[in-house]
């Protein structure tokens, strides 16, 4: 069967109007203009977005899948919490997948991809020294996806999108303002290790990196909002 112009075209509008709502939904929920045991209104958010609500469902269904919401039939779409627990075990599972990124990454990066990487460090630790937590974590994205892109894995792209964003998200909530300038330390040294060709390098930075990370989750555990 033939799919026509107009329906691929229109099939194309909807998968755009979804991840435009997926992205402001999600930055909704991380930087916690929609914070923990929030309802969700589609009506609400389609309004703000001047959107339909399908591509607002479409977008929900794809934060479920990604642990930011929970679906109850009855209730509606409310905002999961964030669990300092839940995070140590993602730093598990990144870890090993970060080695894979930054080692693709040394082999199939192009050179304006790994001139990215320098050019997003540096204002990466800028923001960190102004302690300015929006460009902060701006910028950790912005590194986080050229990294992956520099890779150039479509199956490691669509694993690492999710996981980034749910730890985006808990070091949102968690990561203290003063941990900004080693935070960014630790990353630039990743992206300029790859930068130079340097896998084995940039595995060790890695490592360092998660150490790092690690410590911070655990201290996070005295932090955790009281109830």
């Amino acid at each position: 069967m033939t799919t026509s112009t107009g329906e691929s075209r229109s099939a194309d509008q909807a998968k755009s109007l979804a991840d435009v709502a997926y992205a402001s939904i999600e930055e909704m929920i991380v930087a916690r203009k929609l914070a923990p045991g929030t309802m969700i209104s589609e009506i609400q958010i389609a309004n703000e977005l001047k959107m339909g609500r399908t591509p607002i469902r479409e977008a929900i269904a794809r934060l479920k899948h990604i642990g930011f919401v929970e679906v109850h039939p009855r209730r509606g779409t409310l905002v999961s919490g964030v669990d300092v627990i839940r995070h140590l075990e993602l730093l598990e599972v990144r870890r090993p997948l970060e080695e894979s990124v930054v080692r693709l990454a040394v082999d199939r990066g192009t050179p304006a991809q790994l001139k990215d990487l320098q050019t997003i460090t540096r204002e990466l630790t800028s923001a960190a020294a102004a302690g300015d937590r929006v460009r902060y974590f701006q910028a950790k994205r912005k590194l986080h996806a050229a990294e992956v892109g520099a890779a150039n894995n479509e199956v490691l792209t669509r694993t690492m999108t999710a996981l980034h964003a749910q730890s985006r998200r808990f070091w949102y909530t968690y990561e203290p303002t003063e941990s900004f300038p080693a935070g960014a330390k630790h990353h630039s040294a990743i992206a300029n290790l790859v930068a130079k060709r340097d896998a084995n390098g940039a595995v060790r930075a890695v490592a360092d990196l998660f150490e790092f990370l690690e410590r911070l989750t655990r201290s996070a555990l005295d932090r955790r909002p009281r109830k």
